[in-house]
Parts: structure tokens; C-alpha cells; sequence
């Protein structure tokens, strides 16, 4: 089974090694051939969203479904499901550049136009009601205030009816906080929070607006549709220990707790709240 590193270090061989190359073509073949390795075992992250594409297709096929990566990073997420035939996406960011990797797509996939760009943060660059699937993976809580209406208001917008939005969301009810390093500090009003962090010499960084859950439940219900809170059903399953960064034994421990009948239900209503926060939303 390819591990989340080698797949990393071959994605990046490949953005090295550019389009139209001997090179290119090498580093190709590898990074396909780990992806389909890891295909019965995906990194936990792309088997969490393999999972819900999968369930949203249905008996369609995996090429027919219009998909949007709402802040992409890299493309990694995108380009790795597309080889596993979900080669139909769009993808947006605030910054980067995606000449190499439309250039591949457009070889690869068959695409005629670039389907990664950098946007502004506001309007995002398709018609209304185009896209099945859209995720964001851990972006929200680093938007400012004064974009945050406009995210979810273009996700309802571009979705087709009955579309989904899947979102992997931090929030200020996680006691540790990954980006500052710092457990709890969070839950104080934001100057002392920000004082706080200070004095710990790990200051927040400006790019970072965790925000509590139910912001972004509101949103969704305003913009998009309806809510389903998934995060409990997530912790109910076990990952395997190769894609997992966090620690496996607790993620066990959560995992036989959620599988108790007597226990499940209050242990799912309180740890749901206290982890990375995930919901679909189904346009109306």
C-alpha cells in the first residue's frame, strides 16, 4: 500500500518535472501507479471524500460528476481522485500558479480548458447551478470576516439542485488548536486570545479565524440547503494507521467507544463537538 509521503514526494516529482517531458511522462507513471496501489486503501482525508462521491454518484459514473475543490492548495486531493476516474473537477485558490498542472490535466484528463485558477475570494469562475460535489477541505477558517458570506453564497450558487457541499471544518470547540500549537486558549474572547498566544510565543497568525461550529451550520443553512452533521459517523470508523497523523490510539479508543451501543449515542453528541468538524449540505 503507497503511503501518504510516497505520494506527496512523487506529486511533487511530477510539478518538477513540468508537461511534455520525457521526465514528465516518468514521473507520471509513478504517481499514477501509487495512486491505483493505494486505491483500496486511500490517505484517510481522500477516503473520507472518495466515500461521499461515491454515495452522491450512485450508479452514474465517476467521469459524469462535476466536482469543485473550493481552495485547492496544490491540486494534490484533486489530481489524485481524477486518476481514480473522477477526472471531471474544477479547482480554485487564492494564490499559486497552475500553468504546469493545467497543462498536465489537459493531457491527462482530456480537459480543453485550464480547470485550476486563482481567484479573488469573492466570485468564483463557473455559471450558476454547474457543479454535483463541491469540498473544502479545511479552508474556512481562513477566511476573513468580510468574505465569509460570499463563500457559502457562490457555493449555493454554482450547485446544481440537489447538489452536495461536503466541508472539513476547525473550530473554536477543538481544545487543541493544530495551527498555534496551544490547547484552550482559543475558547477566551479573541484579544485575550490573541494576548495569550502571545505571551505562549505562539501567535496567531492572521491568515486564522476559527470561528464556532454552529457560524458555519447558519451559513450553510442560508446559502446552500439543508445540514447533515457526519462528524459522529466519522469517528465511529477506524482509519488505517498509515494515513492517519494524529494519535492512533486514541482514535481507536474514540472509534470503541462510538461502537458501543449504551455509549454511542452521548459519546457522539459530545466528541462530535470537541473535533474537526464535517458536514454535507444538500442544495434546496
Amino acid at each position: 500500500m503507497s503511503n501518504w509521503r510516497e505520494l506527496t514526494q512523487a506529486y511533487r516529482a511530477l510539478h518538477a518535472a513540468g508537461a511534455g517531458t520525457e521526465d514528465a511522462e516518468a514521473a507520471w507513471t509513478t504517481y499514477r501507479e501509487l495512486v491505483q496501489a493505494s486505491s483500496s486503501h486511500p490517505p484517510y482525508h481522500i477516503k473520507l471524500l472518495l466515500d461521499h462521491l461515491d454515495a452522491f454518484r450512485g450508479d452514474r459514473r465517476r467521469e459524469d460528476i462535476v466536482i469543485l475543490d473550493h481552495g485547492c492548495g496544490g491540486a494534490l486531493t484533486l489530481f489524485y481522485i481524477a486518476v481514480l476516474g473522477y477526472t471531471n473537477f474544477w479547482g480554485v485558490d487564492i494564490g499559486g500558479d497552475f500553468s504546469s498542472w493545467n497543462a498536465l490535466a489537459r493531457s491527462k484528463f482530456g480537459h480543453k480548458e485550464d480547470r485550476l485558477s486563482v481567484y479573488e475570494g469573492q466570485d468564483l469562475p463557473l455559471p450558476d447551478a454547474t457543479v454535483d460535489v463541491i469540498f473544502s477541505q479545511q479552508v474556512i477558517e481562513h477566511l476573513n470576516d468580510h468574505a465569509l458570506d460570499s463563500y457559502y453564497q457562490e457555493e449555493g450558487r454554482v450547485l446544481k439542485r440537489g447538489g452536495h457541499v461536503v466541508h472539513y471544518v476547525p473550530h473554536r470547540l477543538v481544545p487543541y488548536d493544530s495551527h498555534t500549537k496551544t490547547w484552550l486558549i482559543h475558547y477566551l474572547p479573541q484579544p485575550l486570545y490573541r494576548s495569550a498566544a502571545r505571551l505562549l510565543r505562539s501567535p496567531v497568525p492572521d491568515h486564522l479565524h476559527l470561528r464556532w461550529p454552529w457560524v458555519h451550520n447558519s451559513l450553510l443553512r442560508k446559502y446552500v440547503g439543508e445540514v447533515e452533521d457526519v462528524t459522529a459517523a466519522r469517528l465511529a470508523t477506524l482509519p488505517d494507521d498509515d494515513g492517519y497523523d494524529g494519535s492512533f490510539g486514541l482514535r481507536r479508543a474514540i472509534c470503541s467507544v462510538m461502537n458501543t451501543p449504551v455509549l454511542k449515542v452521548i459519546a457522539g453528541a459530545i466528541l462530535s463537538n470537541l473535533v474537526m468538524l464535517e458536514t454535507i449540505s444538500t442544495k434546496r
